[in-house]
């Protein structure tokens, strides 16, 4: 679990976080309501009831925004029912809130890498579009047709079934527009707009002319029933009593309670003074504690970077050759500026630049060259992982050339990140480049095993060409 104070991570046993002292019970109750609203509509999208799972998964997402599983379900859902655009917007978000171990990356990429069915999704909306405009049109049987291409495209597309049935209601031929809302139910079994649909083409209850006329046929006189004597009503003095007794039974409840409500609103007052002043105080401790926080880690800081000029003092610099640690001091000195700011708002990119292009070799000094490691060591895993996001961005705009040479800048960075090995496989696969995918799609199965990776790489390398 995260801290939603200090974006700590906290073992899910924890009542408070062990960092900043923030009580996590609500919290913790508000995830465990967002994970019943997921498998409620878990539950429901098992049995085909979308719609029911649909309001179920976005509680969940109104009470925990990243809660990845449900925004993946709910994304499936809406790709079942043809929602195409709105399922990979979930897909995009859930992997905005959960870079790494998402499923959403499986659902994303499988669409990718059918082009074929890509396209035939984007046709299908804008033929729906089409037909839509048609249909506002009144040119009905060109709607008809366009949709007709809809669903052979798209085949759960509920909006379509929608529109033709209502077409085909508009024009009389009430057979077919039940077929269609059939299908739609057969997708999703408890869609509102189906079961409305499909209760205006049931017939009601009318009375025909058969009826008519067997009540033609029938003695009048026998459906008539006997009239009772008039009889002059008396006056009801029990229904005046009634009235005056609950009015005094009603002046007695107010004074009842009445009194005890007046003296609750004054404790009542009493009491959110002592809320209010337990909340001034609670928000102060905390304010406390995040000032103690900040000064521990400035003092942390501080030591790091006394350790640093102490480590940099240390190198000797040979008289001759003074010019081949300048790329050395500057990157240094980068890093000093860096760890200055806050955590969120460092950027290593041109230090890391500066680091790769050191030509260590003539270094004598075995204090610059752990000095060297050091600052490689905390910088170069970063940077890896901005460029696989920076890369992913533009191998998800089909620009892979580009993609390429950025997944391959971040591997040189770490050669340990699974998932920059992965897509650099997947790049070469998609340029054609079959020898280059098979070397990268070996190394993460090879390297990599038990890792999401591994699996999908052996299944490209299956189907890679001999």
């Amino acid at each position: 679990m995260i801290c939603p104070n200090c974006q700590g991570k906290i073992p899910d046993k924890r009542i408070r976080c062990d960092r900043c002292g923030h009580d996590l019970s609500l919290y913790k109750k508000i995830y465990r309501a967002s994970n019943m609203y997921y498998n409620n509509g878990l539950a429901r999208a098992k049995v085909r009831d979308l719609s029911g799972a649909i309001i179920a998964l976005k509680n969940s997402l109104e009470l925990n925004k990243s809660n990845a599983n449900a925004r993946n379900l709910l994304g499936l859902i809406y790709f079942e029912m043809g929602e195409t655009v709105a399922a990979l917007s979930e897909w995009v978000i859930s992997k905005h809130f959960k870079p790494e171990n998402n499923d959403a990356d499986d659902y994303i990429n499988a669409i990718q890498d059918n082009p074929t069915k890509l396209d035939g999704l984007n046709q299908a909306i804008k033929r729906y579009n089409n037909a839509l405009t048609f249909a506002k049109q009144g040119s009905d049987d060109l709607a008809i047709i366009q949709l007709k291409r809809v669903i052979q495209l798209n085949p759960n597309f509920i909006r379509a079934y929608h529109l033709l049935s209502l077409l085909y209601m508009k024009n009389e031929d009430n057979e077919k527009a039940k077929k269609c809302l059939l299908r739609a139910a057969r997708i999703d079994v408890s869609g509102t707009t189906t079961l409305r649909y499909l209760k205006e083409l049931t017939p009601k209850a009318n009375l025909g002319r058969e009826q008519v006329s067997d009540l033609g046929n029938k003695d009048v006189s026998s459906t008539i029933m006997p009239v009772s004597s008039y009889r002059e009503d008396k006056p009801n003095v029990m229904a005046f009593v009634n009235l005056v007794i609950g009015v005094l039974i009603g002046i007695a409840v107010m004074a009842i309670l009445g009194i005890p409500s007046v003296e609750k609103n004054k404790n009542s007052d009493n009491n959110q003074t002592h809320i209010d002043y337990s909340a001034g105080l609670a928000s102060l401790e905390e304010k406390e504690a995040a000032i103690a926080r900040l000064q521990e880690e400035k003092s942390e800081l501080e030591t790091k970077v006394a350790s640093l000029e102490s480590d940099l003092a240390s190198i000797v610099i040979p008289e001759d050759k003074p010019e081949l640690y300048d790329g050395l001091f500057e990157a240094f000195s980068l890093y000093l500026d860096e760890l200055a700011k806050d955590e969120g708002e460092r950027e290593y990119e041109q230090i890391a630049e500066k680091l790769r292009l050191l030509d260590t070799s003539e270094f004598e000094s075995d204090a610059s060259l752990q000095l060297i490691e050091m600052l490689r060591q905390e910088i170069y895993p970063v940077i890896s992982v901005k460029l696989y996001d920076k890369g992913h961005d533009i191998y998800s705009k089909y620009r892979y050339d580009e993609a390429l040479e950025i997944f391959l800048l971040s591997n040189s960075y770490d050669p340990t990140n699974v998932n920059t090995i992965y897509f650099i496989g997947r790049s070469y696969h998609r340029l054609e480049d079959y020898d280059n995918a098979r070397l990268y799609y070996e190394k993460v199965v090879e390297e990599f095993p038990g890792t999401k990776r591994h699996d999908s790489a052996k299944t490209y390398l299956n189907r890679l060409p001999d």
